[in-house]
């Protein structure tokens, strides 16, 4: 049992600019979090005023609400570290085997069949980095599921995910899309109009957070702590 001190705080961090549907979403997953950790103080903080704050205890760790390292909120928690050298920032939540799983669970959940083609409806990037983050969790979820899966963006310089669409259809294939959006809103409602057989819920489908996802939030703190929790 690792016993937490009470100079540590975990920020839990996403963009101020979620809309309500979002909002709701994240603040269901930090309740949860704070609900399973107890002695962690944990706290909801949009980047947008991350700043060095006196009420902030010595050794803070932000997590990264975000799916793949490089986004946005990740970018703006490098700038904050930059004014702030004893900010400890942990990883993206993903790409991550947990996600995977959760990924297929939901795969199987919604009726996807074997001879399906998957697509992984992600926001997208202009970033590399972000990019590359979609590319490996699209091998993780194909390694679970056991067959291809492939990437279709919402933005970004990646494949558009129209063109995903299409080209499924274009083999006459059942299309289906295993959503890799952190919340409800904008992408999730886009992924539902993409036109595809199926769309599965995103990671936070609204309802109770997933387990695993708490834990993954949780693992991440620790590991920026260095307190020796295997990478997922």
């Amino acid at each position: 049992m690792v016993i937490r001190r009470s100079d540590e705080a975990l920020l839990a961090c996403s963009s101020g600019h979620a809309g309500v549907a979002e909002r709701a979403a994240l603040q269901a997953l930090i309740s949860a979090v704070r609900r399973d950790a107890p002695s962690v103080d944990v706290r909801d903080t949009p980047v947008e005023i991350m700043s060095h704050d006196e009420t902030y205890p010595p050794v803070r760790v932000a997590v990264p609400l975000t799916l793949v390292p490089h986004s946005e909120v990740a970018m703006a928690l490098e700038v904050a570290r930059s004014h702030d050298p004893d900010l400890v920032v942990a990883p993206a939540l993903g790409p991550d085997w947990t996600l995977a799983e959760l990924a297929v669970q939901r795969l199987i959940e919604a009726g996807a069949r074997k001879d399906d083609t998957i697509v992984l409806g992600v926001s997208g990037s202009e970033n590399d980095g972000a990019i590359s983050g979609y590319s490996r969790m699209a091998r993780l979820v194909s390694a679970v599921w056991g067959g291809p899966v492939h990437v279709g963006s919402i933005g970004g310089k990646d494949t558009p995910l129209s063109d995903a669409v299409d080209i499924a259809r274009a083999y006459g294939r059942r299309v289906v899309v295993a959503s890799y959006v952190l919340t409800p809103g904008r992408d999730a409602d886009q992924l539902r109009q993409s036109g595809a057989d199926l769309v599965t819920a995103p990671v936070l489908d609204g309802g109770i957070p997933d387990r695993r996802v708490v834990d993954l939030v949780l693992t991440r703190f620790h590991q920026a702590l260095g307190l020796g929790v295997p990478a997922l």
